[in-house]
């Protein structure tokens, strides 16, 4: 704009130059009525080519804006174009992602299936195996657990009967020290009952004596004391 501002005034003021200078080198005998028309007719056309200017310098101003609009509106129907294509692209890639999901799914389904079944079947062979071997297991330590069993029940019995052994011998061994030791208890006992019937028999002889005496004394007394009362 600013630049067909400037072309517009540089026309204007080339133009009053050139009026100017065809006034200047006009002849001198051309009349003087003549020149003044000239210059109020370039005066009036003046005006004109300078609102000319300005109607050009608004033509320049809203060219470009409608050269805009008119690239906007071309390119309007483009850019639809442009969208839809993307969004119809994108639903193929997301259909095609989707289809390509649904194969994967679809062709790694038989593959789970055969690995659960060949874990399962795996699982049940291995448990199978315990089994048996467990089995195996406890058919081998049976007879051992039985032979165990009857070595503990000869041991406990061999023992058992050692333990009556010793003690019937331990018995048998005692006896004749009880036996001894009984008889001499009551040898013992017959011997001190002896002494004691010896000695209660020799403590009479020795006091009949005396008894005696007492006796025959007492007698006397008696009698004594029978004729002092007469």
């Amino acid at each position: 704009m600013k630049k067909l501002t400037l072309l517009a005034l540089s026309a204007v003021f080339g133009l009053s130059s050139a009026a100017g200078f065809a006034a200047q080198v006009a002849p001198a005998s051309a009349p003087a009525a003549k020149a003044a028309p000239a210059a109020k007719k370039a005066e009036k056309k003046t005006p004109a080519k300078i609102h000319h200017a300005k109607k050009g310098e608004k033509v320049g101003a809203s060219a470009p804006q409608k050269a805009q609009a008119a690239k906007a509106e071309a390119s309007a129907p483009a850019k639809k174009a442009a969208h839809k294509h993307a969004k119809k692209h994108a639903a193929k890639k997301e259909a095609s992602a989707q289809k390509a999901q649904a194969a994967k799914s679809d062709a790694s389904a038989p593959a789970k299936k055969a690995h659960k079944s060949h874990a399962k079947k795996h699982a049940a062979k291995k448990e199978a195996s315990a089994q048996k071997a467990q089995a195996a297991k406890s058919d081998a330590s049976a007879p051992v657990k039985k032979a165990h069993k009857t070595h503990a029940k000869k041991h406990a019995a061999k023992k058992e009967a050692s333990a009556q052994k010793a003690q019937a011998a331990k018995s048998d061994a005692s006896a004749p020290a009880k036996k001894a030791h009984k008889s001499h208890a009551k040898k013992h006992a017959a011997k001190k009952e002896a002494s004691a019937q010896k000695a209660q028999a020799a403590k009479s002889d020795a006091s009949a004596p005396a008894k005696k005496a007492h006796k025959t004394h007492a007698k006397k007394a008696h009698k004594a004391a029978a004729s002092a009362a007469k």
